[in-house]
């Protein structure tokens, strides 16, 4: 993920505004996507995904569990995912809401971002109906001098801490 989207951040001076959401932001099929800091278990190097063929599930041992992979790149294009099976460098670990271990295994590492909650908006129904919006529920609206950036966000169900 090339550093000019996403300026260094210093953690040191974490703050406690409730008007800022921290987000784990990653890249995928051309797309900006993001996951709270409250649903991220853990981020680790990626083990081997067993994947099966016809779905974009798959899964991966971790610390002796088997954890349930979502293989993102395969959902958002299937016809381009099918023909590559390239090793994912990370594995973004996060609960489901039944309290099991779920990955989205991805090719560059995440950065780490405060998205203004002001900026964030969510999803009409109608647009959640196609890709890449369907796996998302919230979008965020970053302006930037050469254009606005966009970043879908993921996980934002009942349990987020984000008011919209």
């Amino acid at each position: 993920m090339p550093n000019s989207h996403f300026p260094p951040q210093r953690l040191s001076h974490i703050t406690s505004e409730v008007n800022l959401l921290k987000v784990l932001v990653f890249e995928m099929a051309n797309h900006f996507f993001a996951l709270p800091i409250s649903v991220i278990f853990k981020v680790i190097n990626c083990p081997p995904i067993t994947e099966n063929k016809d779905s974009s599930l798959g899964i991966a041992d971790f610390e002796g569990q088997t954890v349930t992979v979502v293989n993102l790149a395969q959902k958002l294009s299937p016809q381009n995912s099918a023909t590559q099976h390239i090793q994912k460098r990370f594995l973004i670990l996060s609960q489901t809401r039944q309290g099991e271990l779920c990955g989205i295994p991805i090719d560059k590492s995440p950065a780490l971002i405060e998205l203004p909650k002001d900026n964030i908006r969510s999803l009409p129904l109608s647009a959640r109906q196609v890709n890449p919006f369907s796996i998302a529920t919230h979008v965020a609206i970053l302006p930037k001098p050469e254009g606005s950036l966009k970043i879908f966000l993921l996980g934002m169900g009942e349990s987020s801490s984000l008011e919209v």
